[in-house]
């Protein structure tokens, strides 16, 4: 399997497009992303040529880099998924608390599941909203789209995204707790 985190955004609501290098609880966000999924399957980073940061942290570490286009999060898992195929596991770059037992009960969830795409999304204050992790079993297109299903679960710390300066302080007071 292959695993493609997604390091590709913006980050416009952090001013800060190399996000997912932004120190959580001692190291970089992508940094504690990789060791969650290391040994699922080779991993990919998936950025833009905009990223230089996140390319020469990726090179360092020895992670293959993706380049895409930058257009969003589906144009670029699509633009993913055609250089390097299925299965693959995506993960956003910028989850400083997802877990490998957390990514080993997914995967164990998916299992069941026939769709191309399983995607993960969660429950939080009576709103569903997507994670940005998904397995895509098969490349399948239809009318342009993989066809999904999707996976709701409760909101928990472990899908903290960090996206704004609250999400950011919310991550350093769970580093401080924990000391």
């Amino acid at each position: 399997m292959n695993i493609a985190i997604m390091a590709g955004g913006a980050g416009s609501r952090l001013s800060n497009p190399n996000k997912s290098l932004i120190n959580v609880c001692g190291k970089p966000i992508i940094e504690h992303v990789t060791h969650s999924v290391n040994g699922f399957g080779k991993i990919y980073i998936a950025t833009t040529e905009r990223h230089t940061e996140i390319i020469n942290w990726s090179k360092r570490h020895g992670y293959e880099v993706l380049m895409t286009s930058g257009m969003g999060y589906p144009k670029d898992l699509l633009e993913t998924l055609q250089i390097i195929g299925a299965p693959t596991l995506f993960i956003p770059g910028d989850m400083p608390f997802i877990t490998r037992e957390f990514i080993r009960k997914f995967l164990a969830m998916t299992a069941y599941v026939a769709s191309p795409m399983i995607t993960l999304m969660i429950e939080r204050d009576n709103k569903v909203d997507f994670t940005g992790i998904s397995l895509v079993k098969k490349l399948e297109l239809t009318q342009g789209i993989i066809p999904w299903t999707s996976l709701v679960i409760p909101w928990t710390i472990k899908l903290l995204n960090i996206n704004t300066q609250k999400d950011l302080e919310l991550a350093y007071s769970l580093c401080n707790m924990h000391k």
